[in-house]
């Protein structure tokens, strides 16, 4: 239908509860966009343009605490790795500052 008639409020409308169950948020926005330049006191446009903006925000909180998560443990591996490897640093610094005594006391 929307090959036909571009502008078709009620095709729109449908095609964009369709973008909104699977997740396609940027599709939605803009058939709802069309349809609003279309027909701007459509009441069912208006409350599917609410809807998504709702499902919108809580989208964007849940991938806000996802990379908040994500960002802490890769930090948190980090000082990890930075330790392991100060420790193996000191270690290897140790066993050196052993073989240079060694050396020293067999010159003496």
């Amino acid at each position: 239908m929307l090959d036909v008639e571009f502008y078709n409020v009620k095709a729109l409308y449908r095609r964009a509860q369709a973008y909104m169950e699977t997740y396609d948020y940027e599709l939605t926005e803009l058939d709802i966009k069309k349809a609003l330049e279309t027909d701007p006191q459509n009441r069912e446009v208006k409350s599917i343009h609410k809807t998504l903006k709702q499902l919108e925000a809580e989208s964007n909180k849940r991938d806000a605490k996802l990379y908040t998560n994500m960002f802490a443990q890769m930090a948190n591996d980090c000082s990890i790795q930075t330790k392991i490897e100060k420790v193996e640093k000191n270690e290897k610094d140790g066993v050196m500052g052993m073989e240079l005594e060694k050396e020293d006391q067999l010159k003496i």
